[in-house]
């Protein structure tokens, strides 16, 4: 089904949460593979635990590399991090890490969070007036923040619509580059009330995608009527 826009909420946290969250990942630094790039993986790991992301997401955290000059001692006992500021993950998030130990220290780790998005995309170069096909579709992981407009995340959604457009290689399926149903295309009426399922055949007097309303008109009663397009073929109206 069509998914639309995709959110870029990112969960807020109370401080007290926080706070719990931090006391949580307090951690020993140990002596392996050096403080600063041991500082560096502790905050990707930290920041990686706030992204709100769906499941099919993959989430891209990488820490700034951290300066060797500065003067890191290890630190055994209590480390800690915290997001500054309203402590929401954005695409660029800055993260005060402290060692507790004396002699002690702290400093901001500059973090960069992508959030990569299941989409369908064009697996090889699509004619304007196509009907798909699974060979023609991939699945894609896109950046979230450079998507545009209503894209899919199901190929098989979008088994027997049509191209409005060529598409290219590689590039999102957008809603709006299709014809879920086409003006002149034979397709299956379903009334439905309660229960009961009623299917007859029409043709569509317009063209449409997803959740949109059509004119259709009943190849048996020759009677027009208003439709909403569920999938590829199939609109269908209240009774």
């Amino acid at each position: 089904m069509l998914n639309g826009f995709f959110s870029r909420h990112r969960g807020r946290f109370p401080f007290a949460a926080r706070l719990s969250l931090m006391l949580l990942t307090t951690i020993p630094l140990v002596a392996w593979g050096g403080v600063h790039e041991q500082v560096r993986q502790y905050t990707e790991d930290y920041v990686r635990d706030f992204v709100a992301a769906g499941p099919r997401d993959q989430v891209e955290v990488e820490a700034a590399s951290i300066d060797t000059r500065l003067q890191l001692t290890e630190c055994p006992g209590l480390l800690t991090a915290d997001i500054r500021g309203a402590g929401e993950v954005r695409r660029n998030t800055h993260v005060f890490v402290q060692c507790h130990e004396e002699p002690g220290w702290s400093l901001f780790v500059p973090v960069r969070v992508r959030i990569l998005k299941p989409v369908v995309t064009a697996a090889v170069p699509i004619a304007r007036n196509t009907l798909l096909q699974p060979g023609q579709l991939q699945i894609s992981y896109q950046d979230e923040v450079l998507l545009r407009g209503d894209v899919f995340d199901d190929i098989q959604a979008l088994l027997g619509t049509r191209s409005k457009r060529d598409l290219r290689p590689g590039r999102p399926v957008l809603a709006s580059q299709l014809c879920v149903v086409c003006k002149g295309d034979r397709v299956t009426i379903v009334a439905e009330t309660g229960g009961l399922s009623i299917r007859t055949d029409g043709i569509a007097e317009e063209d449409g995608s997803f959740n949109e309303s059509i004119r259709i008109r009943n190849s048996r009663s020759g009677r027009q009527i208003q439709g909403r397009i569920s999938e590829a073929g199939v609109v269908r109206v209240g009774l």
